[in-house]
């Protein structure tokens, strides 16, 4: 979804069109009681279309122009060289920081004090714990047992796992993978448990960011687009973090997601170096990056933030799409209306497809019981549609793009 998590809230990304609300659709009433819902897109349609990306570089456009069409009114900038993100690795949820021994692991802490750790075979996992507002170091040794492992580590200071001679750790996952990860691993406390958190340099977290975003076999100039919107990305959740926050970002589609270096490839890698610390900038500031899989032809547009705006995209293919809703499942998700009866978008945003009319702002929903009005967003998740850029007809006709 790649919202700016710590700045912005679902409601505010309900209203995405820049013209007045359009007129309300025809009620459908569906003879066999299905509903055909007929659409375009993936994603939310906001900033930077990936398969538009992969279009425009096919037509010839450099990386900086398809930035400059997507992004409205930006120019180009540069990070500090060297800087650092804190990405939380969300699927380690087990509240402890398990990873596999190697040669050259390390652990330190804030107040100077380091401990190599042994690689013998008495030594098959290490595992850093929370207990209580102190952390405790322990190693699993041949029988499965874990023993706590003496050292001179402060246990009131934060510490860090690294590699001195790789550069990587191995995190040992709660499913019983290992996924490798470079720069620095800690266990940072949340509330009363604890999250894994991974340190490294902004350029060497790109490395397993845009491969994960976009296929490493597209074009050149559409891979470095998308390094230097994620990049941008990155940078601005960072910025808009408080004070005192344990981490910068996280690893999934609800923020970007970033994968470990089982995902890196040699396109993706050339791309990032080429594009090396630049970032979007609007009026000197970072600007919010947004991107999504397909915009379904119409980009649309972030309210308050005139460089998202919405407007037809020429390189997106637009991606349509169909999917039948049975009247059962709408009587199950909204039990208040009885019966179903008719399905109507009532509002648009008034720019885009379906006859100039746009994306869905709101559904309304009927049966024998009464009504329900819901926002084309939250329908859109509860039916797992991919975008908002939908009709309702009784046919699978796709009109989406026109």
């Amino acid at each position: 979804m790649r919202t700016l998590t710590s700045l912005v809230g679902a409601s505010a990304l309900v209203l995405t069109g820049a013209a007045l609300p359009a007129k309300a659709d025809d009620a459908v009433t569906p003879p066999d009681q299905k509903v055909i819902v007929n659409g375009a897109g993936w994603g939310h349609g906001k900033g930077m279309s990936q398969y538009g990306a992969a279009g425009a570089a096919k037509q010839g456009l450099s990386y900086d122009k398809i930035i400059a069409f997507y992004y409205t009114g930006t120019t180009l900038g540069s990070l500090p060289k060297g800087n650092t993100m804190r990405v939380w690795i969300t699927a380690d949820t087990d509240s402890g920081l398990h990873f596999r021994p190697a040669a050259g692991l390390q652990v330190y802490d804030t107040a100077g004090h380091k401990v190599n750790l042994p690689t013998s075979s008495k030594y098959t996992k290490w595992r850093i714990s929370r207990r209580g507002t102190s952390r405790v170091l322990y190693y699993r040794n041949a029988a499965g047992k874990y023993v706590t492992y003496k050292s001179k580590l402060n246990a009131k200071r934060s510490w860090w796992v690294k590699n001195t001679k790789t550069g990587t750790v191995k995190l040992a996952m709660p499913n019983g993978s290992t996924r490798t990860y470079s720069g620095r691993m800690a266990l940072r406390f949340k509330g009363s448990s604890a999250v894994t958190v991974n340190y490294l340099s902004m350029e060497t977290y790109l490395r397993s960011v845009v491969p994960a975003e976009m296929p490493a076999s597209w074009a050149t100039e559409a891979l470095k687009a998308q390094a230097v919107a994620a990049r941008t990305y990155a940078a601005k959740e960072r910025q808009a973090k408080p004070a005192g926050y344990i981490y910068d970002i996280c690893d999934t589609s609800a923020c970007q997601v970033y994968k470990d270096n089982s995902t890196r490839y040699a396109s993706t890698d050339a791309a990032i170096a080429a594009t090396a610390n630049k970032v979007v900038l609007y009026k000197g500031a970072l600007a919010l990056t947004q991107f999504s899989s397909s915009n379904g032809g119409w980009a649309a547009s972030y309210i308050g933030l005139p460089y998202l705006s919405a407007k037809q995209d020429p390189y997106d293919p637009v991606r349509t799409w169909t999917k039948t809703i049975t009247a059962s499942s709408l009587q199950k998700a909204y039990p208040s209306i009885g019966a179903f009866t008719t399905i109507q978008v009532t509002t648009r945003t008034g720019v885009g497809p379906f006859n100039g009319q746009g994306r869905a702002l709101l559904v309304k929903i009927s049966g024998t019981a009464g009504s329900i009005t819901v926002s084309g967003g939250s329908f859109k998740s509860k039916f797992g549609l991919k975008e908002t850029l939908f009709s309702f007809t009784t046919s699978g006709v796709n009109t989406a793009a026109k």
